[in-house]
């Protein structure tokens, strides 16, 4: 049988998930959190619309159904989808309006990536600390620029996104 999409949220989404809330200030784990529940949505979608289409029966279309989980997460789950797509596109990407920039201090040391998507309602997304914790771990914390100036703490948004699966599966 298909990986359905509660088996897919349990294996990748929730344990990136995971992964964040261990490492709160590591931008490759917070990609691949916002990878894995960008495509929950994509696989939820495609999942039903082929095995049950009753559990996507008030969406027309697959936009709608982002739109509205959008909607339901505040915002979070289009930046979360936003952080995803400039992720994929990243290097592969050969139109200069979509290409990323990123600003590496050393070697491995991902400091700050930036978005020139047009679509993307994100802009940057970096690493940053606070000195307000003593353990070294928890005091960084990834945190994205919204193309509107808002500067947003990845892992928050994310717990959104994951709040919203939680109560469609749980």
């Amino acid at each position: 049988m298909a990986m359905t999409p509660m088996t897919f949220y349990e294996a990748f989404v929730f344990a990136n998930y995971e992964d964040c809330i261990q490492y709160p200030g590591c931008v490759r784990r917070a990609f691949n959190a916002a990878v894995s529940a960008s495509h929950l949505a994509d696989h939820y979608w495609t999942y039903w619309e082929k095995n049950d289409p009753s559990k996507i029966q008030g969406f027309k279309t697959m936009s709608e159904f982002i739109k509205d989980l959008s909607t339901n997460t505040g915002g979070c789950f289009r930046d979360i989808r936003s952080i995803a797509n400039a992720y994929k596109h990243l290097y592969t990407s050969t139109d200069p309006k979509k290409a990323a920039h990123s600003s590496i201090s050393s070697t491995g040391a991902i400091e700050s990536i930036s978005f020139n998507d047009e679509d993307s309602e994100v802009n940057d997304i970096e690493e940053t600390s606070s000195e307000k914790s003593e353990d070294e771990e928890s005091r960084y914390r990834v945190i994205y620029t919204r193309k509107d100036g808002q500067r947003k703490d990845f892992l928050s948004s994310l717990e959104k996104v994951i709040d919203y699966w939680q109560k469609q599966y749980y």
